[in-house]
């Protein structure tokens, strides 16, 4: 959670984003002036406050990026192959190859990574971006929009896979998110949708510290009841969902928690604690870009080295454990489509 002078101002959350109710009781102290509360009539986690939403650049809206030349793969979309592994097989098989003349989109696209792998698939591929990223993905090959799918802007087009992984919990209506997602889907369609898991094993350990939950960024906090009647409110009907463990989203997200407040405890620590940062700050100077590859080669070789222990995860937990860090759900029409 940023704590720097220019920090977005906080806005009030007064209702519950799930059922606009006013009911709730709190289940996560006040840290930074954002408490986390349950709502008592749809049971949804919510917070008390969130950042004023970011101000855009003049031109976004519904502006259009047109085709360019279409390219490969590139190197940073290898990570995402691992999820799309996994929506693979959540969708019972039904992601690639690519149906005939199939559409793909990728709401929250950032620089097109996954949709990289969607263009390999087969896929005619759209972003929405509301971000300067959208350049890059736009440069990439792909068609991107800047529009808000909270409002009731809409597509003209439909599409056979929508993706949307870690938006959902940025939003203030995430109803009408979904609502917008069931708009937008053929009749054989179905969409893939990510967020943290509330009921993540390690959540408790760190309290409100605990980084995955970025209080301020994130509004809402899902568990599979609630992101089930969540999306079965706005029409879809959910195929698969999925919360089981990967080891490095069990551990990392620790580490990276342990991380800071080992650096927030040095802060506190006054003089010492100064020149510690001081040496800290003059070693990173020299050590400049050698450095940052250093620890990205590093961080590389921790997270692969976790996923080497995923199949014993999966051996120890079963398919249905409700306690991993990221909770998945694979939502197609409802029967009143």
């Amino acid at each position: 959670m940023p704590t720097e002078p220019d920090a977005p101002p906080l806005v009030e959350v007064t209702r519950c984003p799930g059922c606009d109710s006013a009911q709730r009781t709190e289940v996560l102290a006040p840290h930074g002036g954002i408490a986390i509360v349950k709502c008592d009539a749809c049971g949804l986690v919510h917070a008390t406050h969130g950042f004023a939403p970011r101000f855009l650049d003049a031109h976004y809206g519904d502006r259009v990026h047109t085709q360019a030349k279409v390219v490969g793969p590139r190197p940073g979309s290898e990570r995402k192959r691992p999820p799309l592994a996994l929506y693979q097989q959540l969708s019972g098989n039904r992601l690639r190859p690519a149906p005939a003349g199939g559409r793909a989109l990728d709401i929250g696209c950032n620089t097109g990574l996954l949709l990289d792998l969607l263009r390999e698939a087969g896929y005619q591929t759209v972003g929405i971006e509301r971000s300067p990223a959208a350049s890059e993905a736009h440069a990439a090959g792909h068609q991107v929009h800047a529009l808000d799918i909270e409002s009731d802007v809409e597509l003209s087009e439909r599409f056979d896979l929508i993706t949307m992984t870690h938006v959902l919990e940025h939003l203030r209506r995430p109803g009408a998110a979904l609502r917008w997602i069931r708009a937008h889907l053929r009749p054989s369609g179905f969409a893939v949708i990510e967020v943290p898991n509330w009921d993540d094993l390690a959540r408790p350990l760190w309290g409100a510290r605990y980084r995955p939950l970025e209080l301020g960024d994130h509004l809402t906090f899902f568990q599979r009841q609630t992101l089930a009647d969540l999306a079965r409110g706005a029409g879809l009907r959910v195929h698969a969902l999925w919360s089981a463990p990967k080891a490095r989203s069990l551990i990392f997200p620790s580490m990276l928690t342990g991380v800071d407040l080992g650096v927030q405890w040095l802060r506190r620590g006054g003089k010492a604690a100064s020149a510690n940062d001081g040496a800290v700050g003059v070693a990173s100077a020299r050590v400049g870009g050698g450095g940052n590859r250093l620890r990205r080669a590093a961080v590389s070789a921790v997270l692969h080295g976790l996923d080497r222990l995923d199949p014993v995860l999966e051996r120890v937990t079963g398919p249905d454990w409700s306690r991993g860090a990221n909770l998945v759900a694979v939502v197609e029409l409802g029967p009143s489509a």
